[in-house]
């Protein structure tokens, strides 16, 4: 079986929560949390600040 890493982030600010919205593929309009698969020489932390900007744009 293949490992695929990924990050997630839950960020709350002022007692919001920060999700996006599916636009695409099976669980379009589902709500999840910023993340994505860590790309090879990446670190978690390189990667969550990473997929959280292209999720702003």
């Amino acid at each position: 079986m293949k490992t695929v890493r990924v990050v997630a982030a839950i960020i709350i600010e002022n007692g919001k929560v920060f999700a996006t919205q599916r636009g695409y593929g099976e669980f379009k309009d589902g709500w999840e949390f910023p993340g994505g698969k860590i790309e090879p020489g990446e670190t978690p932390e390189e990667a969550i600040v990473r997929e959280i900007k292209e999720e702003l744009v």
